[in-house]
């Protein structure tokens, strides 16, 4: 599979959970354990970005650095997995909730093809 062939439908299918916890998370079926402890990953992965650009408004340089990028790459990425293990555990379809939000927030339809707002 290539990456342009992902979709979230498939990623929330089929998203790995390998990481170890400790026995009192891994072992509790309560999904506000696993719930609030992604909240604490999503937190760090914040923190990581926030550091990002504080350390940007502290500094003479006009352009983000490709390891400040990566920084945010990575911690985005994490996000995203962060927002699938809610979906998992919480039973919704993060694809629906997606386009419910643009909607909701954007007056548009992500479904249908806009004109690039940026241009």
């Amino acid at each position: 599979m290539r990456t342009t062939d992902l979709t979230i439908d498939y990623a929330q299918d089929n998203q790995p959970w390998t990481l170890p916890y400790s026995n009192r998370v891994q072992s509790s079926d309560v999904p506000h354990i696993l719930g609030s402890h992604a909240v604490l990953h999503a937190t760090k992965s914040l923190g990581k970005i926030a550091a990002v650009f504080e350390a940007l408004d502290h500094s003479e340089e006009a352009v983000i650095s490709a390891g400040q990028i990566q920084v945010i790459s990575d911690m985005s990425a994490d996000l995203f997995t962060i927002a699938l293990r809610f979906a998992n555990l919480y039973g919704f379809n993060l694809a629906h909730s997606l386009v419910k939000r643009v909607e909701e927030k954007n007056g548009v339809s992500l479904l249908t093809p806009q004109r690039d707002i940026r241009s």
